[in-house]
């Protein structure tokens, strides 16, 4: 699929203006625009696209919550129900009896109690029994069904119930019931060792799959005639059910069904700005995947898509403005890395041809060797014990199939540039949210120092983002 842009009423100047505050504001990845049912606009920045899915974060739970829906509608499920009568066989033998106060409906709308927000970080450190350990954390009793306490141990519990009470998990139900109905082929959704979906996160889209769904939601959950999804519980997800402490100014105030909500827009949000934004009182729907570290898309959106609707462009400026646009889309790209020379000069020759070993590092790099190949470069590494080849093209983003069979890590794309000292490397690695920057160079006592840069992490940040290690040649 390439770059979007298709003409309506819709002012192309705003829809300008929004890609470019995106762009400054938050690391956009892809994005897909709907107006009244059709995709208006889409692009992706170079080197994501548009036909990759990426890894979701809490953005998966609006799978969750539909298929929470589904039970609660065939009578399988009520949300009054107290949540421990579907999984009382994994109590541990210790735990917080405040448990026995929480209803399914508490879950949805993360009024728990959860002192501890159980992210998809905390439960990848639990080898097995994410049940047990997640009903082993303690609540704060007098808050439950009255506060906001973000937990995604409430997603994976209720994806959980919803497989014992449905016969089949959330990936099943959501793929029979809406994806290949929708026309998406088969979706990728992560689970734990015991082979239940997460729940709160792991689900994999593009962002034209996002914009479906958003405009499904719009649609009351009719597609072409046909009701996938209960119209009332379209209606009842979004509503706004709880406050979200700090977020009084934004667009999104309160917590809804297992999504977000806000007077004007509702919306399914992941961590690292991935959006999926259904507009109450316009026929915009929109699918976002970025790796930005604050949740500003929403608000951008929210503003310039008034604008672009409630604004008509002049008609002496149309034919330009278009043009402008699709130009704009055309030339999407993150930024390649720094440095001027395709070629090793000076200092920086001195990291070709030699094995670096490296000291521990975030991305467990154990060691590489440069090679150049023309204008690329060869990178044979070993990254956690894994024998690894790949290129980097100058200023362009070579892809890279590194893991063939493995979804969650499968195209990493790299992009290269030097200076006289240095060596800079650009990743993405493309089904993921992230987006690094290496830096290399030789000291005096010819050993390696080098950078890591993410745009993203769940790592304790260091300061400016960088972590710093170290090499020695073989």
């Amino acid at each position: 699929m390439t770059d979007t842009f298709t003409r309506t009423e819709l002012n192309p100047i705003k829809l300008t203006e929004m890609l470019e505050e995106l762009e400054n504001t938050v690391e956009l990845h892809s994005i897909s625009v709907r107006y009244k049912g059709e995709i208006v606009l889409e692009g992706a920045w170079a080197p994501f696209s548009l036909n990759e899915p990426q890894m979701m974060h809490s953005l998966s739970k609006i799978g969750t919550s539909i298929c929470v829906g589904f039970a609660v509608d065939e009578g399988k499920l009520h949300l009054e129900d107290h949540f421990l009568d579907y999984v009382r066989e994994e109590l541990p033998a210790s735990y917080d009896e405040a448990l026995e106060d929480i209803t399914i409906y508490d879950l949805l709308t993360m009024q728990a109690g959860s002192k501890e927000c159980c992210n998809n970080v905390w439960f990848s450190r639990i080898e097995k029994d994410w049940e047990t350990n997640w009903l082993k954390q303690p609540k704060i009793r007098e808050d439950i069904g009255k506060a906001f306490h973000y937990d995604s141990g409430c997603s994976y519990t209720l994806s959980r119930i919803v497989s014992k009470v449905m016969g089949e998990n959330c990936l099943s139900i959501m793929q029979k019931r809406v994806f290949d109905k929708i026309g998406f082929g088969q979706i990728n959704w992560l689970t734990s060792p015991e082979g239940h979906n997460t729940g709160g996160w792991g689900m994999y889209l593009t962002a034209s799959q996002i914009s479906a769904l958003a405009q499904l939601l719009l649609q009351k959950g009719n597609w072409k005639g046909e009701q996938l999804v209960p119209a009332w519980w379209i209606e009842e997800m979004g509503k706004m059910r709880v406050e979200i402490p700090g977020d009084e100014k934004k667009a999104l105030t309160h917590y809804a069904y297992h999504i977000k909500a806000g007077k004007e827009i509702f919306a399914a949000e992941g961590a690292f700005g991935q959006y999926l934004i259904c507009f109450r009182d316009f026929p915009v729907a929109i699918g976002i995947t970025a790796g930005a570290r604050e949740y500003l898309a929403a608000d951008i959106c929210l503003k310039y898509m008034k604008e672009a609707i409630s604004e008509p462009c002049n008609e002496e400026q149309l034919e330009a403005a278009e043009k402008a646009l699709r130009a704009k889309l055309n030339s999407l790209s993150l930024v390649q890395p720094e440095g001027t020379f395709r070629t090793a000069r000076k200092e920086a020759a001195k990291l070709f041809d030699r094995k670096i070993l490296f000291t521990e590092n975030p991305r467990k790099v154990e060691s590489v060797v440069f090679t150049k190949e023309g204008y690329r470069i060869k990178i044979e590494a070993v990254i956690n014990g894994e024998q690894k080849t790949l290129y980097a093209s100058y200023k362009a983003w070579k892809r890279n199939n590194l893991y063939p069979d493995d979804f969650t890590k499968k195209y990493q794309s790299v992009a290269y540039a030097m200076d006289a000292e240095a060596l800079y490397l650009s990743v993405g690695l493309i089904n993921t949210s992230y987006k690094e920057e290496y830096s290399l160079w030789v000291n005096s006592e010819d050993k390696v120092i080098a950078t890591w840069r993410p745009n993203v992490t769940y790592l304790p940040e260091e300061p400016d983002m960088v972590w710093k290690f170290t090499g020695t040649f073989e």
